[in-house]
């Protein structure tokens, strides 16, 4: 086991929900070495992540302005040896960064050995196979801190993130000017996705949200690039509402202003639908209440990348204490990596996940009931609403 570490570097490079699930590791360093100087290094779409850390000391941010190019690599070099960490832990990274992490000065480079070159590069890897799906990504993750005394079976943590103060004004501002009563909950539904996984029918969210607005505020919401499909959903709420004074309000918000913001906002809600995507990662971090749609192809599938370190529910039920729901098509799907579409007899699959078990799981979330008791009675959502404020 490592001893005497005074810095550490944490390498995480890619995407949003990916970096989220490497807080639970860097909080087990941080108990491991209380005293050590933890330092971040992320891409810049995911570097408010790492700014939010309450376990790291500071930030590198791989900017390509700052770190493309041959001038560009060495100043990374340059960058990363100032640092004088002892230990460097590579989640993930792209071959360029793990070079430069070679040239760290780092005695011990711990990473996951699924490249050739991270044989060269890091001198105390770890040979993982992530798609053979037998822990959660944030598990593997925990799992390269073996050399430094750390391990999976002692380790109880969940993702960390803190919001910024002045995007945490800025997200009550845009309360207000969009009219979200504090007098409803709010739900954000995140129709959107990166593409790697399966996703419900934007009809699906259409629905969801005509029926959610009729007891909570909806915020529809979207990242950079996803303007249309905002719209679209938006739109597709709208044409059959009709708007009171005193009833829920329902709006829409693209991320364009930067990922603090929009975590900012997030924390604002109450609960939050979505797919396989970052801000469901988001949203747990910050102790929202989740409901999440995922496929049942093995390497996309919640045992991997659903929701980390809070109680969930399934499509079985919930029970009072669970934060989380993650609901899954009923089918015997069988593949490992990659959709068998028009070849599957089950295909498409995600439609059959119901408007109806979504609203009910997110319901019983946020009202502190209990799904059991109704499962196969034939009640729908409206007769759990009638009957659970009757019970009030």
């Amino acid at each position: 086991m490592i001893e005497n570490i005074t810095g550490i570097l944490v390498v995480r490079t890619d995407k949003i929900g990916d970096v989220v699930l490497t807080t639970p590791a860097i909080a087990a360093l941080r108990k491991r070495y209380p005293k050590a100087r933890i330092t971040g290094v992320v891409s810049l779409v995911a570097a408010e992540i790492y700014r939010g850390s309450p376990h790291l000391d500071a930030t590198i941010v791989l900017d390509p302005a700052l770190y493309s190019g041959f001038l560009g690599f060495w100043r990374l070099v340059r960058k990363l040896r100032a640092e004088k960490a002892q230990a460097v832990v590579v989640f993930q990274a792209n071959m360029r960064v793990g070079l430069a992490v070679l040239f760290s000065g780092a005695r011990f480079r711990i990473g996951p050995l699924s490249k050739w070159w991270s044989w060269i590069f890091y001198n105390y890897g770890r040979r993982q196979s992530r798609s053979s799906v037998e822990m959660h990504e944030a598990d593997y993750n925990i799992q390269l801190l073996r050399e430094l005394g750390i391990n999976v079976a002692d380790t109880w943590e969940k993702t960390y993130l803190t919001v910024n103060e002045e995007s945490r004004r800025e997200a009550t501002r845009f309360f207000v000017e969009k009219g979200l009563s504090r007098r409803f909950k709010t739900v954000a539904i995140h129709p959107g996705m990166a593409g790697s996984a399966l996703n419900w029918p934007e009809s699906h969210y259409i629905t969801l949200g005509r029926r959610l607005v009729r007891r909570y505020n909806v915020l529809v919401t979207g990242g950079p690039g996803e303007g249309a499909l905002v719209e679209r959903v938006f739109q597709g709420i709208a044409r059959q509402q009709s708007y009171s004074p005193d009833s829920p309000t329902f709006t829409k918000y693209v991320g364009e202003k930067g990922l603090a913001e929009a975590i900012a906002l997030i924390d604002q809600c109450d609960g939050v639908v979505a797919p396989s995507t970052g801000p469901m990662h988001l949203a747990v971090a910050l102790g929202k209440t989740v409901v999440s749609v995922f496929p049942p192809i093995k390497v996309q599938s919640a045992v991997r990348w659903g929701p980390y370190g809070v109680p969930i529910g399934t499509n079985l039920g919930i029970e009072p204490e669970d934060k989380a729901s993650v609901l899954v098509p009923d089918v015997n799907c069988g593949e490992d990596f990659r959709c068998a579409l028009s070849a599957c007899i089950y295909y498409p699959c995600m439609p059959r996940i119901s408007v109806e078990d979504v609203e009910t799981q997110l319901l019983a979330l946020l009202e502190g009931g209990t799904l059991s008791m109704f499962k196969g009675t034939g009640f729908s959502p409206q007769d759990w609403e009638e009957t659970y404020e009757e019970n009030e």
